[in-house]
């Protein structure tokens, strides 16, 4: 039904997609799996009009086409349900079912009524016991999750693309989906299902289509075919272990962590001078988890901290920082530079108030301990005084480093600590959070590489589904194991 030649998808200093040729029959359930950056969510946007490409073909029925939008690919018959949600909450369910194709009645105006009677039974015909005049703010995520499902499916589509669409739904949700995943595919549709989780894609999946460093390098039936086997294609070699040494011993527990979240309880401990290295999948709760325990409030997640036995007060980040908690964020543009800001400015930003003097800024001390700590982590600027907004993306991380590094932390959170940098500055990084451990700081590394993670931690952590489901030294990890476990293995490993 859908089949590709060649695509390729270039972005300047990253090729997303190479020489990809994938086809996908009628009445099928075709899984598209690989590690985080494989490429998955590109073709996704290939085939749904969202992204044209560089190079290649896309045919429907053996005819070649072309997606200029989102609405073509619609019109086409492709109907995408993004993982994040495009549902408009102050509206009803039943005008977000028909939105852009409201029903219309007599002088031009919108029939609501008619639209809740067809929404009721395209809900029925789903068995989605939902309230069609409900507002879709009202709903849990689940059913705001379905409801998108249900919606795609008004849209005469003959192939639909699901991104991750059990990433919040519940066991029987989950099952009650599969269901009408399977009836969907007896009556001939296509259906595209893109999932981290690989118990799920050997369930349900008719065929499964491996993507490794934007290539498609496998598909294979999903019948027989071992998880073990599915792991190793994914990652292109059977794991090895990290050949970094960790401590002799353990150290002693200087932070004990409490994580409630709708999941159940969850505890953890990090010792004075331990990387301790967070792994898991896109949606596993890595973010959440470490900016609750940075004191940024979170729906749905609570935090509790014991440093050296004494409780800790964490009810914002001014509270987490003068308790020596700091967070490098994983999107420097959006939550860590102020762009139009210069380098200064964005380095000494969460410590004002150490060089300030009868609480008036003093910018001499400012500038001189800024310059100290830039020169430490090797900046390379024209000038201090320069917006950040100019400086490549590992100068700016570094600047980001700074502003961390300033406010004396005890324990650092550092969440994806290289992503956007080159070569050179990765391995400066990676050579500062060693040093700043072998002088006692406590960090904790969220990577979605995990070669990165196995390179820095002495220990490492991976988490699914909002729980810490393994642990052990990352002597005794390896990738192959580390994604076994993040995609839907058993708990594993010493206690955490």
């Amino acid at each position: 039904m859908i089949e590709t030649a060649g695509l390729t998808k270039r972005y300047p200093g990253v090729t997303a997609l190479s020489d990809v040729n994938l086809a996908a029959h009628a009445g099928e359930i075709h899984a598209l799996v690989g590690a985080n950056g494989a490429g998955k969510s590109t073709l996704m946007n290939v085939l749904s009009g969202v992204t044209r490409p560089t190079a290649g073909a896309l045919r429907l029925d053996g005819r070649e086409v072309s997606f200029e939008t989102p609405g073509a690919a619609q019109a086409a018959g492709v109907a995408t349900v993004f993982q994040e949600l495009s549902l408009v909450p102050q509206l009803s369910v039943a005008r977000n079912l028909f939105l852009g194709r409201e029903e219309v009645g007599r002088f031009g105006l919108v029939d609501v009524a008619a639209m809740e009677r067809d929404a009721a039974e395209i809900l029925s015909r789903h068995a989605l016991d939902i309230d069609p005049a409900a507002t879709v703010a009202s709903l849990s995520v689940a059913r705001q999750q379905m409801l998108e499902i249900a919606r795609a499916l008004t849209q005469d589509a003959r192939i639909l693309i699901l991104d991750e669409p059990t990433a919040v739904l519940s066991l029987t949700e989950q099952n009650a989906l599969f269901e009408i995943m399977r009836r969907l595919s007896a009556e001939g549709l296509l259906i595209l299902y893109v999932s981290h989780r690989l118990d799920e894609v050997l369930a349900i999946a008719d065929r499964v289509s491996v993507m490794r460093d934007g290539q498609l390098v496998a598909t294979r039936p999903a019948a027989g075919l071992e998880m073990d086997e599915l792991v190793t294609l994914m990652i292109g070699r059977r794991g090895a272990a990290s050949g970094r040494a960790a401590p002799s011993a353990r150290p002693a527990p200087r932070y004990e962590i409490g994580y409630e979240t709708a999941r159940g309880r969850e505890e953890l401990s990090i010792g004075r001078g331990e990387i301790l290295g967070l792994a898991g999948l896109v949606g596993a709760g890595r973010t959440t988890f470490a900016r609750a325990l940075a004191g940024v409030p979170t729906h749905g997640a609570k935090v509790t901290v014991r440093r050296e036995g004494r409780p800790l007060r964490l009810g914002s980040p001014r509270q987490a920082m003068r308790a020596g908690i700091v967070y490098l964020t994983e999107d420097r543009k959006r939550d860590g530079i102020f762009a139009d800001l210069d380098i200064v400015e964005n380095a000494v930003a969460s410590s004002l108030d150490r060089f300030a003097r009868f609480g008036l800024r003093n910018p001499g001390r400012e500038r001189a301990s800024a310059t100290r700590i830039l020169e430490s982590l090797k900046l390379v600027a024209g000038r201090l005084d320069m917006a950040v907004a100019r400086l490549s993306g590992g100068n700016q991380q570094k600047v980001v480093l700074a502003r961390a590094l300033l406010t004396e932390p005890e324990l650092l959170i550092v969440d994806e600590p290289t992503r956007g940098v080159d070569v050179g500055a990765k391995a400066e990084i990676h050579d500062l959070l060693h040093t700043l451990a072998a002088r006692g700081v406590t960090i904790l590394v969220i990577s979605s590489e995990i070669d990165e993670v196995l390179a820095l931690a002495h220990r490492v952590v991976v988490m699914a589904d909002w729980r810490f489901v393994a642990s052990a030294p990352a002597t005794g990890m390896d990738e192959a194991s580390i994604l076994l476990a993040a995609s839907g293995g058993s708990r594993q490993g010493e206690p955490t």
